[in-house]
């Protein structure tokens, strides 16, 4: 039983870029206020994309094709679970 409804909002969004050009490193993002999965990963995709972000991981690009997208709900008891979409 979960205390956040069916259709919550939050998102968990995680975008793999390879740094040093072979090993795969992940960037995970919470978005909020997402109607979905495809908007939460558009919302991400602007995030890592910006340039405060880019700075930080050297201009190293992240690799769409491989992004994970997860519901973030919360079980009635606290704890927080993830639902893969």
């Amino acid at each position: 039983m979960f205390s956040t409804p069916g259709d919550s909002r939050t998102w968990l969004v995680g975008l793999p870029c390879r740094s040093d050009g072979s090993r795969i490193v992940w960037l995970y993002y919470v978005v909020g206020e997402a109607p979905d999965s495809a908007e939460a990963l558009c919302a991400a995709v602007r995030l890592a994309n910006s340039a405060r972000e880019r700075d930080a991981r050297g201009q190293v690009p992240v690799e769409l094709d491989r992004a994970e997208v997860q519901r973030i709900r919360q079980h009635i008891l606290g704890d927080y679970v993830l639902e893969a979409c």
